[in-house]
């Protein structure tokens, strides 16, 4: 068995630990977008103010970032997640009934 998977643990618990890092990961990574949008934009505002303060330009790049950020967060939401990690378990389900199949098949 060359995937280095034990052989004690059953699909279910594999499942469950997969979505768990997956979700566990999603929140990380928004949490790092979400700092990198505050520390990028109130360096930017503090440029905007200090170099033209009568133009004030740093609205239009908070609003377009954080569009950006709001739609990483509805991505990075559990449920959303649990959906992506349920479809790649499905796909992976039917690849694997495809290639037994065809294993299957070769051998008769």
């Amino acid at each position: 068995m060359g995937s280095g998977m034990s052989k004690d643990l059953t699909i279910e618990e594999f499942e469950e630990a997969m979505k768990e890092l997956r979700v566990k990961k999603a929140r990380r990574d928004f949490t790092v977008h979400f700092i990198s949008y505050i520390i990028v934009n109130a360096f930017l505002v503090f440029v905007n103010l200090w170099t033209s303060p009568r133009v004030l330009w740093f609205p239009w790049v908070l609003a377009a970032w954080g569009v950006g950020l709001a739609f990483h967060y509805l991505g990075s939401r559990p449920s959303t997640v649990l959906e992506e990690v349920e479809k790649e378990i499905a796909s992976i389900e039917y690849h694997a009934r495809k290639q037994r199949k065809t294993t299957l098949e070769q051998e008769q």
